[in-house]
């Protein structure tokens, strides 16, 4: 197996999807290959990294009996429905056990039928019912993405795309890229020197991503229009080890992502802020 093949086959291999033979040739072919050996690596720290910061909500136990009693009382009525009157002595008993699958129209069983009712009564209690379930929020879908962007701006060796200390430099490119223009500006007197900008894929649309360093740190600042109706107010979210702030200002939205001290992120949006409030 080549370095090609590998390649092709990894997202299969990571996954868990591929034939044994098969996953033992990879294997082989990772012990050999230095390479593709560290993609694999790579590949598989971001996977971790984003199932990690995944948020995850369990099910209530009361929510399991109300879909067994419902689904026990639809599959009784329509039984009675498909079947016509029936003597009472000679009703069967709905029981918690599952009945024998029963034939209906077109092949289907009433096995499947109570999986798929369970499927959608489900969705619609989880959605609709039962709020304090506490569904994952925009913000928190978004985290994850932006998470995701700046370990694999690391990982990857794609840090930048215009790399330059120079605002001059950065800004041109970023506004022949997009169709907005971000600020741009060096902070290296306040101890956050600029490195560059690329361009990234967020909140399903291009954005701008800044690259600042703080000591050994990298900050991503990911930059795109705000909506009219965006939350002016400040947040701050941390999970899995990054620290996440969000603020509006001058109708962008700003979201700045990193491994630094909370109180280092904060002191980077003052200076940013300051800077940016000048042009």
């Amino acid at each position: 197996m080549n370095c090609e093949e590998a390649t092709k086959l990894m997202d299969g291999y990571l996954d868990g999807e591929l034939d044994p033979i098969t996953s033992q040739t990879i294997e082989q072919h990772l012990r050999e290959c230095h390479k593709c050996d560290r993609a694999y690596k790579m590949n598989g720290s971001l996977i971790r990294a984003i199932g990690n910061a995944t948020p995850y909500y369990k099910a209530p136990a009361e929510l399991r009996d109300r879909i067994q009693a419902s689904l026990r009382e639809e599959i009784a009525e329509r039984s009675r429905r498909s079947s016509g009157p029936v003597p009472r002595d000679a009703r069967p008993l709905i029981t918690k056990k599952q009945a024998e699958p029963r034939s209906i129209p077109f092949g289907t069983s009433w096995n499947w039928l109570a999986l798929a009712a369970a499927v959608v009564f489900a969705a619609i209690i989880a959605w609709n019912v039962l709020p304090r379930l506490q569904r994952p929020g925009n913000d928190q879908f978004l985290a994850t993405q932006l998470i995701a962007g700046h370990v694999r701006s690391l990982m990857a060796n794609h840090l930048t795309d215009v790399a330059s200390s120079d605002q001059h430099t950065v800004k041109p490119w970023l506004d022949a890229k997009l169709d907005f223009a971000p600020a741009v500006v060096d902070l290296s007197s306040e101890g956050f020197p600029l490195i560059g900008g690329r361009l990234d894929y967020l909140d399903n649309r291009p954005v701008a991503a800044l690259i600042y360093q703080r000591r050994k740190h990298f900050i991503n600042l990911f930059v795109w229009p705000a909506a009219p109706d965006e939350t002016r107010t400040p947040k701050t979210i941390t999970r899995q080890g990054y620290q996440l702030l969000h603020w509006v200002n001058s109708d962008f939205n700003y979201w700045a992502v990193s491994d630094v001290s909370d109180n280092d992120l904060q002191a980077f949006k003052q200076q940013f802020e300051a800077q940016t409030s000048h042009h």
